[in-house]
């Protein structure tokens, strides 16, 4: 055996040595890397992410691909030169550059195919309103390039501020007429009652102007008109000394909280800035029952929410 067959097997493992220290930081992955999202409160992770992460990964793998297939033909290279006319030696060699330039291609054929499949799913689209649109939330800048965007498509409707509500009284409510107010003074609103209207104004943003209120009991006053019955129902908007609501209506407490107003007639033809259908929504989130087609208001009553007066909202809400 001469002296180079003699050190075959040192110079190979120095230059194997050498080439892995070049090629050793490919091996070494940054998760943030590889998976571009989830490092913060300001970078969520999208199924966008999930796509980059995985191209992400096939880059990372043809990387190291591309390293072992220079660190193979290196080695076969060197084998061809040391070989020193060994015939078994310059065969294993020959072979192992073929098997590598084989295997290179293969890798580089399917990364070309997904790279570009992912290209062709998430290219730009033509111009719509001179805005360009993207695919699957991803935005390829060119054909092995990606990047996310966590901003939702879809217009954000933003949170309204927490603001305190309001106090609410007799001088902060509105009121179609003074003689309106004059009920609320007179202390025909229960409690219940008063509560409602809290929770209606805050439901309304706190706004005294959109919500107008009607009615509580009555002109002459809520604790009279049960016993002024049967007969001396108004016959006019306007007239005196008679009552203006149903008999056992929830205006008089109904049939069981007689003396107080249980519910309130809310104008819904201008006199509220809030529409019909904020008024009705606001009364469903403040839990009263509603009957909005009643002429020029709708009917409000917190009987049967809280406490049960025996008042039918439906059929005593004129």
């Amino acid at each position: 055996m001469n002296y180079c067959q003699k050190n075959k097997l040192p110079t190979f493992v120095l230059i194997f040595s050498f080439l892995l220290f070049l090629v050793a930081p490919i091996f070494i992955v940054n998760a943030a890397g590889v998976v571009p999202c989830g490092n913060g409160l300001t970078d969520p992770c999208t199924i966008c992410h999930f796509i980059v992460g995985f191209k992400n990964l096939i880059d990372w793998g043809r990387n190291i691909l591309i390293a072992l297939s220079i660190t193979m033909m290196t080695i076969a290279g060197v084998m061809y030169i040391v070989s020193s006319g060994d015939p078994e030696m310059i065969k294993r060699a020959k072979s192992l550059a073929v098997n590598t330039v084989i295997g290179f291609s293969l890798m580089l054929g399917a990364w070309l195919i997904i790279n570009t499949t992912f290209y062709v799913f998430s290219a730009k689209s033509s111009p719509v309103d001179s805005v360009e649109k993207y695919n699957l939330g991803l935005e390829a800048k060119s054909w092995d390039t990606f990047t996310c965007s966590t901003a939702s498509s879809s217009t954000v409707v933003p949170t309204p501020p927490d603001t305190p509500p309001i106090s609410v009284s007799c001088d902060t409510i509105t009121f179609q007429t003074d003689k309106i107010k004059a009920q609320c003074t007179a202390g025909d609103a229960s409690q219940e009652l008063m509560s409602f209207i809290s929770c209606m104004y805050q439901q309304l943003g706190n706004d005294p102007k959109a919500m107008m209120i009607n009615s509580i009991s009555d002109n002459n006053g809520g604790a009279s008109c049960p016993t002024l019955y049967p007969n001396t129902k108004c016959q006019k908007d306007d007239a005196l000394g008679c009552c203006h609501h149903d008999m056992n209506s929830c205006h008089y407490g109904g049939t069981n909280c007689k003396g107080k107003s249980y519910a309130i007639d809310i104008n819904t033809t201008g006199g509220s800035t809030a529409s019909a259908s904020q008024i009705e929504a606001a009364v469903s989130k403040c839990g009263a029952k509603y009957e909005p087609h009643q002429g020029n208001h709708g009917h409000a009553s917190v009987s049967g929410a809280t406490i049960s007066c025996g008042c039918d909202y439906a059929l005593n809400a004129i």
